[in-house]
């Protein structure tokens, strides 16, 4: 039975305004991204200057965030983990064709995979650990089922 707000498994109210979470959210997966950027450079011991830096993040800023108003990412408290998901799958893609379209630079495969891999962990990582420290202060949201349960036991 879907509660009368609409959304299954939750009493919280469902928004379409995350308010201030929602900009700390879209900040922190920049810095991902400039991370990644950053880590990659040291990585392959590069040492382009600011023009290298931003011929490399522009086309994942692009298609990180182009990917998240699709998923409705920073919009909708729903499947919060799967949206991500979804982001980062989305947005290395349209960030490897605008890379390879737009910038002329290689993209091999392996370099798709690692970014994959890399924004996965770290966009997901720092939500886990969001998540952790408010149920950790006991700001958790009260679940559909963990209501029922209470009233039952």
């Amino acid at each position: 039975m879907r509660p009368a707000n609409g959304r299954r498994g939750t009493l919280a109210p469902m928004s379409t305004d995350r308010g201030p979470r929602t900009g700390i959210a879209v900040a922190l997966d920049g810095a991902c991204l400039v991370a990644f950027v950053l880590l990659g450079r040291g990585s392959h011991g590069l040492n382009g200057g600011s023009d290298w830096f931003l011929t490399v993040l522009w086309p994942f800023v692009v298609g990180w965030y182009a990917a998240a108003l699709l998923t409705r990412l920073y919009r909708r408290a729903t499947h919060p983990w799967w949206r991500a998901t979804a982001t980062v799958a989305l947005g290395v893609t349209i960030a490897c064709l605008v890379r390879v379209t737009a910038t002329d630079r290689s993209t091999p495969v392996v370099f798709g995979v690692v970014a994959f891999s890399f924004l996965l962990l770290v966009t997901l990582g720092w939500r886990a650990a969001a998540r952790l420290a408010t149920r950790l202060r006991g700001g958790g949201g009260v679940t559909a089922s963990t209501a029922e349960a209470t009233r039952a036991g």
